[in-house]
């Protein structure tokens, strides 16, 4: 698969010197996803469409329900509560059937209609945990992670300044260094790919022994004996551990501050 080349964000991401710049980067594609759902794709038909058949998860649905436009949300999640209802009401109508035949047998005549109830009751189940896990923005936000990666790994081939930079820096996250190795066993040779490796545990060891000096510093802060000297900084110390082992979290994300006039035109029914 060929991957754009996008250097700017990844080089400004690095250069912020948060924990991890590709938690940095995923922050800004969920907002600019957030941003283009409740833009004007909200009266695009088939942006509606799209909505409707696949949904939000519901950390995303969160992140919409705090930005301003209301009305732009009140339309995408009409359409698609309406559409869902369609396929669950198929779902549920089979299930209601079977458990219509098993309630109305004795015990013996109940093991074969237990059955068919178990089986359907599992795939209404099923159902209903595939419209919490299908998302588009999760689909936008995973494309550009994948995205980031490439072009890390091609700054990390190409620029000898962002080498030395990365080198030196406080790496990623564990949760976006499978990203970074994953998409490296996709796309360097043996050689680059046993050299990157190597540099990638080292800044990633180094700063994970630093967060833990740093979390031990934050815990003995609060011993009223003053009896440890701090070895580590102290100063956000938890926040920083919580982003390294797990990255960022959607629900955390502040909502966007633009502030929108009202929907203008008409509203399709898809």
């Amino acid at each position: 698969m060929k991957y754009e080349i996008d250097t700017i964000p990844v080089w400004d991401a690095l250069r912020a010197g948060t924990e991890c710049p590709l938690c940095l980067l995923e922050k800004r594609s969920r907002q600019a996803a957030v941003r283009y759902f409740l833009g004007p794709s909200v009266m695009v038909p088939e942006v509606r469409l799209a909505v409707n058949a696949t949904g939000f998860r519901p950390e995303n649905l969160r992140l919409l329900s705090k930005d301003p436009n209301k009305l732009g949300l009140a339309l995408l999640s009409h359409t698609r509560l309406k559409t869902l209802r369609s396929h669950l009401n198929q779902q549920t109508g089979r299930l209601r059937g079977e458990a219509a035949k098993a309630s109305g047998r004795n015990f013996v005549e109940n093991l074969p209609a237990k059955k068919n109830l178990l089986q359907q009751l599992r795939s209404t189940i099923d159902f209903l945990n595939a419209q919490e896990q299908q998302c588009l923005i999760e689909d936008k936000v995973t494309d550009d992670r994948k995205r980031y990666a490439f072009t890390l790994l091609h700054l990390w081939q190409k620029d000898s300044e962002f080498r030395a930079a990365w080198a030196a820096g406080q790496g990623t996250c564990l949760h976006h260094a499978v990203d970074v190795l994953d998409m490296a066993g996709q796309s360097l040779g043996a050689a680059p790919l046993g050299t990157f490796v190597q540099e990638f545990l080292d800044v990633l060891e180094r700063n994970l022994g630093r967060i833990e000096d740093d979390v031990l510093a934050f815990t003995q802060t609060f011993d009223s004996t003053h009896s440890h000297v701090p070895h580590g900084n102290p100063d956000g110390a938890l926040d920083r551990c919580l982003q390294k082992i797990a990255g960022t979290f959607p629900e955390y994300e502040e909502p966007s501050k633009s502030r929108r006039g009202p929907l203008m035109g008409p509203v399709s029914s898809t």
